[in-house]
C-alpha cells in the first residue's frame, strides 16, 4: 500500500475539510490516507512515513519557509500542492502588487512536484499567468458527494414567492453583503431569503438586513441537505471562488442555482438549471432573481440533480490517476537514491 499524507492548517468547517471527508474514503485501491493538521508558523513537525505528501493549505509569503522545509524533508518523496483558494478574480480584487504576488506563487509552486487546480477556470488562469509549467499542472475539478442529498425531496409545484437560500462563511469573499443589498430591490411577493453561516461579517449583515422582513440571517448549518430541503433555489454571490462546493451541493439536492460569473462557478451553470449574474453587482443579482421567478423550477431542479451524475466518480478517477502516476515516480526516485547510496564508497575507518 502506498501511504499518502494530507496536510491542512485549518480543521474548521469549510470546503476543504468537506472535500477531504468525501474523497478520502473513496481513494483506496492501493493507497492509505492520513490527515495531519500543521501550524505553518512553527517548525515542521515529524511527519509520518508517507511516499506522497499532499498540501491543502493556501500558500503565502509567511508560509514559504514551512513549504521549503517540507520540500527538503520530503526529498525522494512526491509533494503535491492543491490550489483551493487563489483565482483570477481573487488576484483582480485583492492583490495590490500583482508581480509580487505572482513571484510568491511561482516560488511556492516550484517546490511541488505537481500542482492541482480544482476547476478549469482556475487552471486556465494558472496557465495564462505562467505560474505553473503545463507538465506539472493537473486539473481535477472538485465534486460533492451526492449521497447526503439523494433524500432531499424534488421540488414540487407551488404558489407564492421564491424561497431562496445561501450558506457559507460570513466573509467578504462570499459576497453575502451583495445579496442582502440586492434583496432591497426584490419585493417579498417575489422572493424570500434565508442565510446560514458564521464569520466576521455577521454583525454587518444583520445591520444591512434591518427592515427586510423577507430576509433571515441564521447561524451555521452542519447539515446542508436539511437546509436545502426547505428552499427552492440557491444563490452563490461570491466575489471569487476556485470551485464553489455550495453550488455543487445545491445541484445534487435538485435545486436551481444563481451564481456570480467568476472563476470556477461559471462552469457549474447551464441554462437548464441555473443563471449567471454579473459579479459584485447587486442590481444584476436582483435581476436574476426576478428572472428566475418566471422559470419552471421543477424542471430546473430535475436538470440540476442530473447535472452532477457521474461527477464524483470522475473526480475520484482523476485523483486515483494522479496518485498512481506520482507513486510510480516516487518509486523510481527512491530506487535512484538507493542505487546512488550503494555506489558511494564506504567511509574509511577513523584513525587511532
Amino acid at each position: 500500500m502506498t501511504q499518502v499524507l494530507h496536510l491542512i492548517d485549518d480543521a474548521g468547517i469549510g470546503g476543504v475539510t468537506r472535500v477531504l471527508a468525501d474523497y478520502l474514503p473513496n481513494l483506496g485501491d492501493g493507497f492509505t490516507h492520513d490527515v495531519l493538521r500543521v501550524a505553518t508558523n512553527r517548525l515542521l513537525p515529524d511527519l509520518p512515513n508517507a511516499e506522497i505528501v499532499v498540501v491543502h493549505f493556501t500558500p503565502n509569503w509567511s508560509k514559504l519557509p514551512f513549504l521549503l522545509a517540507l520540500r527538503l524533508r520530503t526529498q525522494g518523496r512526491i509533494l503535491v500542492l492543491v490550489e483551493h483558494s487563489y483565482t483570477q478574480a481573487y488576484e483582480r480584487l485583492r492583490v495590490p502588487h500583482r508581480a509580487r504576488f505572482r513571484t510568491m506563487l511561482r516560488l511556492a509552486y516550484r517546490l511541488a512536484d505537481r500542482v492541482v487546480a480544482v476547476s478549469q477556470g482556475q487552471a486556465a488562469w494558472l496557465r495564462d499567468a505562467q505560474l505553473v509549467p503545463p507538465e506539472r499542472l493537473a486539473v481535477i475539478p472538485n465534486a460533492c458527494n451526492p449521497a447526503p442529498f439523494v433524500n432531499v425531496p424534488d421540488l414540487a409545484r407551488r404558489t407564492g414567492p421564491l424561497r431562496l437560500g445561501a450558506y457559507g462563511r460570513y466573509a467578504p469573499q462570499k459576497g453575502f453583503d451583495l445579496l442582502v443589498a440586492a434583496m432591497h430591490s426584490v419585493p417579498a411577493s417575489v422572493a424570500t431569503l434565508v442565510l446560514a453561516g458564521y464569520g466576521p461579517n455577521e454583525v454587518a449583515l444583520r445591520a444591512a438586513a434591518a427592515g427586510l422582513d423577507h430576509v433571515s440571517i441564521a447561524g451555521p448549518t452542519d447539515a446542508p441537505a436539511d437546509f436545502l430541503a426547505g428552499i427552492d433555489a440557491v444563490v452563490v454571490p461570491s466575489r471569487w471562488e476556485a470551485f464553489g462546493l455550495v453550488a455543487a451541493e445545491a445541484r445534487a439536492a435538485g435545486r436551481p442555482i444563481l451564481v456570480a460569473s467568476v472563476d470556477g462557478l461559471i462552469e457549474q451553470v447551464d441554462s437548464a438549471w441555473g443563471m449567471l449574474f454579473k459579479p459584485s453587482e447587486p442590481g444584476s443579482i436582483a435581476a436574476a432573481i426576478h428572472g428566475l421567478a418566471g422559470h419552471d423550477l421543477v424542471a430546473m431542479g430535475a436538470a440540476a440533480r442530473g447535472s452532477v451524475r457521474g461527477a464524483m466518480d470522475a473526480t475520484i478517477g482523476g485523483w486515483l490517476a494522479l496518485l498512481r502516476d506520482v507513486a510510480t515516480r516516487s518509486a523510481r526516485a527512491q530506487a535512484r537514491i538507493a542505487t546512488v547510496s550503494h555506489a558511494l564508497p564506504a567511509q574509511p575507518a577513523p584513525i587511532g
